[in-house]
């Protein structure tokens, strides 16, 4: 019998589990792989399946903030138990009108956690990012050394790895039902059924959608979509030292060379007026799609503003993935029962690839039972109910 059964191979759970075999637990992970065939494919997806997002301690939120800098202090350890290389250091950019109380949050915040970023007017965004073209009254913050941008298949990967060097036994087909039995949980996959002490579901935005907890939790799961553009020659040597940035209501990635040996930018806005999913069938409708044409058009025009030398390129495309929302603004994490036999830990609120080592440091605490020594109250992670 397993100690943990983790129901999840995605950032946090993946990272949960990790954790758990370095506290001596016996654990069994549950990662399916991504799918080589979306449009053939009849279990779960993930949002993982990128090549870029944005990490950095800058953040509006303490908590946040804080659980950023502790999981960006842990990428060196991560990569040499894995041996899988996640993360680059570009840099990040927050940009603002000078003298907004956004732009003093993330000073504020950065500063109590003594993150390394240069203050920048508009005449310093401009003379050091040529190729950005920034409003007169912008003002700027640069993140560097600890910032940038992860690829977030690579940190799966390595998290799932370090977890089986560790001891974890990888299971790769995905959970259909989790049940409480006497003395423990059985979790049933398409093959097998498993059989531990606990589970800790980290089943992202299919958490609700595939039934596997208790009752349904209070979880907003969005739709988004995100443009990419490829970049090559003269573009790409412009944009050669572009870190990851905020500004202009939307996120952007740096040239990253994905999977097809293409090179690209990406950039993705998400807000309340996206569609959300609440159906098995929604996601996997969603996932199989090409996303929004509203989106791409409102993406397109965004980033080829900010980013003059982008206008006239053809080769763009749009790709899918959801982000989902707890009531508190961070992740459930905590138990469902008040035997202890079922734990959840999801919601990355849209930034959760960052912080995710951390908040599976967290949930690996509250599973294992051991002191909690997180420096987020457990009370603020309690899991909510729709």
């Amino acid at each position: 019998m397993h100690s943990t059964i983790v129901v999840g191979g995605g950032l946090i759970g993946a990272a949960a589990a990790r954790h758990l075999t370095r506290m001596g637990e016996e654990v069994a992970l549950i990662a399916p792989e991504e799918p080589k065939d979306r449009q053939g494919h009849t279990g779960v997806f993930a949002s993982h399946y990128d090549e870029g997002r944005i990490t950095r301690i800058l953040d509006p939120d303490a908590a946040w903030a804080t659980t950023a800098a502790r999981s960006i202090a842990r990428y060196a350890e991560i990569e040499a138990d894995s041996g899988i290389p996640f993360f680059s250091p570009a840099g990040f950019l927050y940009f603002k009108a000078a003298g907004s109380d956004a732009l003093a949050m993330y000073d504020s915040v950065g500063t109590s956690l003594g993150a390394q970023f240069d203050r920048l007017d508009t005449a310093g965004l401009r003379g050091r990012f040529p190729y950005l073209s920034f409003p007169d009254d912008t003002a700027g913050l640069h993140e560097h050394e600890t910032a940038g941008y992860v690829s977030p298949r690579k940190l799966a990967a390595a998290q799932i790895e370090a977890a089986r060097r560790g001891g974890a036994t990888l299971v790769r087909s995905p959970a259909v039902r989790v049940t409480p039995v006497t003395g423990g949980v059985e979790v049933e996959t398409a093959e097998i059924t498993l059989r531990g002490r606990r589970a800790l579901v980290a089943a992202g935005g299919f958490t609700n959608a595939w039934g596997l907890v208790p009752k349904p939790l209070d979880l907003k799961v969005f739709a988004r979509t995100v443009v990419l553009i490829r970049v090559e020659g003269a573009v790409l040597a412009e944009l050669a030292d572009m870190p990851s940035l905020v500004g202009a209501g939307a996120y952007l990635l740096p040239p990253i060379r994905y999977p097809d040996g293409q090179v690209y930018v990406k950039i993705g806005v998400g807000t309340d007026a996206d569609e959300r999913l609440e159906t098995a069938a929604d996601l996997d409708r969603w996932f199989k799609g090409t996303g929004s044409a509203d989106n791409r058009a409102e993406f397109l025009e965004i980033i080829t503003t900010l980013i003059p030398c982008l206008k006239g390129l053809d080769a763009v495309h749009t790709d899918t993935c959801v982000t989902s929302y707890s009531p508190h603004g961070l992740p459930m994490i905590d138990w469902l029962d008040d035997d202890h036999r079922i734990a959840v830990a999801v919601a990355g609120n849209g930034k959760g690839a960052k912080s995710s080592d951390d908040w599976g440091y967290a949930a690996a605490l509250l599973v294992s039972g051991r002191d909690w020594d997180h420096p987020i109250a457990p009370d603020r992670l309690r899991a909510a109910y729709s």
